[in-house]
């Protein structure tokens, strides 16, 4: 399939197109049966806004075909079939995965940012979205329509294998993705595993942690980033969250405090938050206001004195719990521990 000017582009990430796909019932993915946008929006149980756009990006990666009335392609049925195999797990998606990276090849303008990556070497969403204006006269002005769209193509070559997409970037090394990839600290220790045990054991919906902790959806959302950073918790659909291998280890009722704390100094360190965590000063008095400054130049910004102090308390409470510093004897601070 080539994608000419005026073609379509993917406007839901994959991921919510996945997601999608998997409540597809199995009589719709076929090549055979046809269905409208209505009838796709009444068996999802999606708006017919959400339905169009999900059509939309199917049509993008050549998975559909249709007008008014659409069906799955071979490519589009295989795929499916594949996303809907969760049982099979990780070898299932390896399989679509494959089969996406087959469409990559064949369709014209992922193409052309699969190259521009490989020259660039990384590539934000809103330049994604910028080039299918330029290259094939689209007329959206918007930042957040171009960003929208720049995502989609970054989630597609991100999920066939052709780069690492993360937080608005997408780039040829992984590294790179995962050092942009730490959110500021939002939440104490103790905060941190209230939300882990209220995960155990088969993982909630982010209403029913709101619900139960007293926190806001949005800042929920963001002190769950933070634990799906240091590996704790995993986001497999929207506003699902359930535990990783390590989030059940860590709050296992047969480990001790000790090692409690012991496993929560790997994870930091093992984390994108090391940077923070391994630049404290040696054999200085470090305070709030120290750790806030280190916070500013790790994530090179420029915050107001409460908002530093705030994260400033956040992390140095990760770093007490960790075992990473200790409180000075007779007066206030802390130093670096020698362990």
């Amino acid at each position: 399939m080539k994608v000419v000017k005026g073609g379509y582009f993917p406007y839901l990430r994959l991921g919510k197109m996945n997601e999608l796909l998997r409540a597809i019932p199995l009589q719709l993915v076929s090549q055979v049966n046809e269905f409208s946008a209505q009838k796709l929006a009444e068996t999802v149980k999606v708006g017919p806004t959400t339905a169009s756009n999900f059509i939309a990006t199917l049509k993008s990666l050549g998975f559909v075909k249709g007008s008014r009335r659409f069906r799955f392609t071979a490519e589009g049925d295989s795929y499916a079939i594949f996303i809907k195999n969760q049982a099979a797990g990780a070898a299932a998606e390896e399989e679509a995965k494959k089969v996406l990276r087959q469409q990559v090849e064949k369709i014209e303008y992922l193409q052309a940012f699969k190259k521009m990556l490989d020259e660039k070497r990384r590539l934000t969403i809103f330049e994604i979205g910028e080039q299918i204006v330029l290259r094939y006269e689209k007329k959206w002005k918007s930042p957040l329509t171009l960003k929208t769209y720049g995502a989609g193509v970054a989630s597609v070559l991100d999920f066939a294998g052709f780069g690492f997409y993360r937080r608005g970037l997408l780039s040829l090394v992984k590294k790179e993705v995962e050092s942009r990839a730490m959110p500021v600290p939002y939440l104490s220790a103790e905060k941190m595993f209230k939300i882990l045990n209220l995960l155990s054991p088969s993982g909630a919906d982010i209403l029913f942690l709101s619900q139960n902790l007293k926190t806001q959806e949005r800042r929920l959302s963001q002190e769950l980033a933070c634990c799906r950073t240091l590996g704790f918790v995993k986001h497999p659909s929207r506003n699902f969250y359930a535990l990783t291998r390590e989030g059940k280890a860590i709050i296992s009722r047969f480990k001790s405090e000790g090692e409690r704390r012991a496993e929560f100094r790997r994870r930091l360190l093992a984390s994108p938050y090391k940077r923070g965590a391994t630049q404290l000063p040696q054999g200085e008095k470090i305070t709030v206001e120290t750790v806030g400054n280190l916070l500013e130049t790790v994530y090179q910004k420029r915050w107001s004195d409460l908002t530093k102090k705030t994260y400033a308390k956040k992390f140095l409470n990760w770093l007490k719990f960790a075992g990473i510093v200790t409180k000075l004897e007779g007066e206030k601070g802390y130093k670096v521990s020698r362990t």
